[in-house]
């Protein structure tokens, strides 16, 4: 029995470290549609790109935990529906300008 709770806790242990070594990415800062520029706008796409890439492989990293799988699906959807909101914003504006 000794043997076993040995290894749950190594187990337990190495577990727990390679969640910690998942860093969850930052969301970029989108621009505001109503001032935004062309060139912020591509900025803002480019940013959001790599964010969700960087978003799928934390994802990957946090396989077997589904609380912080869950928040950074939420998360995804959060800043993508913001960033769609703020596109059409900005075609709407540039379609009025």
């Amino acid at each position: 029995m000794t043997k076993f709770l040995a290894a749950f806790v190594t187990f337990f242990a190495l577990s727990t470290s390679a969640f910690a070594a998942c860093d969850k990415p930052t969301a970029p800062e989108l621009p505001d549609p109503a001032s935004a520029v062309t060139a912020q706008m591509i900025k803002a796409k480019n940013d959001v790109k790599a964010y969700l890439d960087a978003a799928n492989g934390y994802i990957d990293c946090v396989k077997g935990n589904a609380s912080r799988h869950n928040a950074m699906v939420e998360e995804m959807e959060k800043i993508a529906d913001t960033f769609n909101s703020a596109v059409r914003a900005y075609k709407e504006r540039m379609a009025n300008a």
